[in-house]
């Protein structure tokens, strides 16, 4: 999941505060920054798609 990934999910629904701060993710440096700017987090069902695209990207290339 990138930062453009989340912002959009942002952009489709409702979000809720964040319960903490977001930690950097080492595939997207830019991700906990767009979280701590936006300041909301989005349902992980908004997120699936990315997150399953990223899951098969890694299983195909082990």
């Amino acid at each position: 999941m990138t930062a453009a990934d989340y912002t959009a999910a942002l952009g489709e629904g409702e979000s809720t505060p964040l319960a903490g701060p977001p930690t950097t993710s080492p595939w997207d440096p830019e991700l906990a920054r767009a979280m701590r700017e936006s300041g909301g987090a989005v349902m992980e069902e908004r997120l699936l798609p990315a997150l399953l695209s990223d899951l098969a990207r890694l299983a195909s290339s082990q």
